[in-house]
């Protein structure tokens, strides 16, 4: 009849384990499936799985199915595209073998008798397993609110191995311990090695939510202070454009009078090329450039001017498609920014060598933008990642910015490098 009980309790314990572990995922990551079912059988098969390994007795065995079992679960139910689903993945199973330890310690103290006394009577390990539901239970809305606040998707890959491997090492002095003590001790100086992990955890997502939230504001100025140079660059430009028309402008009474003398003196052909002269001026005050989006028309066409004052060659490709769903920034930062890259690396060449083509459209729910310029043939691309050749305080700042604000739509950026250099972007349109 004990044994029973115990196989019940362990199916309460692990059912209530399986449905915290599903739900954090859902409510931290984002699910791959719609139908509930694959949800549901993942769901059996961790709890049948884990109560075979807990009637076995190894915990080794257990830790490890635990963490495999997360992983696996993540990576194969949920959109797994973030560097820190593996560190969620770690940390709540640290969470959950914490309430494990905690509830035998508690246990333990109540009945005054050891790890071993525990694990040896079915009724305490009954009130163990109750307990650690009891904890599972309380603090998961506690621990979920937590992650679900602090997404620490800005965190280097420094910190990431940091928090990996301290996972890793608390889970070892946890199974260390374990074994040592479990059969001459109740487990008080094993509940102080919890209580101090658990406080140690708690600081270092303070700690690592903090750098997040400074690197984010670091970022953000960044960001806010490229956008004001290019728009103190826009009004320039229109301020020069402005001047130019004044004195065109001013101009015309004397134009006029050139007319009338080429005419009155037979001269018909320098008269009509005169006049081709006068209308190209007044188209360059025009707008060489226009679409339904007013940010990309007023970015594009300073793009242009820079580009004739440096007699850069521009080839447009643009359909007029609505990209009004992109704010007004983020806009600025990748067109702006990859334009000027493109600018930038044309300056270093010969005047005839120097080429920029942009082409946008719409490709099956996808915009499609893809800009291609020539170049010297030396790029910085460091491990794979592409980085800026501008000296500066802010040095590829703008790169990254760009890949940032593509990636709040569920863009991808790409770099080809050949005879041109080629960037491609992909941005989801539904």
């Amino acid at each position: 009849m004990d044994k029973w009980i115990y196989i019940l309790d362990m199916a309460l314990s692990y059912g209530i384990t399986g449905y915290i572990m599903f739900r954090f995922m859902s409510e931290v990551y984002d699910r791959k499936y719609k139908e509930k079912f694959n949800y549901f059988i993942s769901f059996l098969l961790f709890v049948i799985i884990a109560i075979g390994l807990n009637i076995l007795g190894i915990p080794i065995l257990k830790i490890t199915f635990l963490l495999l079992s997360l992983c696996l679960v993540s990576y194969s139910l949920f959109i797994f595209d973030k560097k820190w689903m593996l560190i969620y993945d770690f940390v709540f199973a640290l969470y959950i073998i914490f309430s494990d330890v905690i509830s035998v310690v508690i246990v333990s103290l109540i009945m005054d008798t050891t790890i071993e006394g525990v694990e040896e009577s079915f009724n305490f390990l009954f009130l163990s397993g109750i307990c650690n539901q009891i904890i599972l239970l309380c603090g998961f809305y506690i621990f979920v609110s937590i992650f679900k606040k602090n997404e620490l998707n800005t965190l280097k890959i420094v910190q990431n191995i940091f928090l990996m491997l301290l996972a890793v090492f608390e889970i070892s002095v946890l199974y260390y311990f374990y074994i040592t003590i479990q059969q001459s001790s109740s487990g008080i100086a094993l509940a102080y090695i919890c209580f101090g992990f658990i406080g140690l955890d708690i600081y270092l997502v303070y700690l690592f939510e903090a750098i997040s939230k400074r690197y984010q504001l670091e970022r953000d100025m960044d960001l806010k202070e490229q956008q004001v140079m290019m728009q103190n660059t826009y009004y320039k430009s229109i301020e020069a454009q402005y001047d130019y028309s004044r004195r065109l402008i001013h101009d015309m009474k004397n134009h006029m009078q050139t007319f009338e003398e080429l005419y009155a003196n037979d001269n018909g052909d320098m008269a009509h090329s005169y006049a081709r002269t006068i209308y190209r001026k007044m188209d360059e005050l025009g707008s060489r450039f226009k679409c339904s989006n007013r940010f990309l028309t007023i970015i594009i066409n300073n793009k242009l001017i820079k580009c004739d004052e440096n007699s850069i060659d521009v080839m447009l490709e643009v359909e007029d498609i609505d990209i009004g769903f992109m704010d007004f920034f983020d806009v600025t930062t990748i067109f702006s920014n990859l334009l000027d890259n493109a600018i930038d690396a044309c300056l270093e060449l010969p005047i005839d060598k120097r080429h920029i083509s942009l082409r946008i459209f719409k490709f099956n729910d996808f915009i499609t933008v893809v800009i291609c310029n020539s170049y010297n043939g030396k790029v910085n691309n460091k491990n794979n990642e592409l980085k800026s050749t501008k000296q500066g305080e802010h040095m590829g700042v703008g790169l990254k910015n760009v890949k940032t604000a593509i990636e709040k739509y569920n863009g991808t950026i790409q770099y080809k490098i050949e005879e041109e250099f080629k960037v491609k972007i992909l941005i989801s349109a539904s």
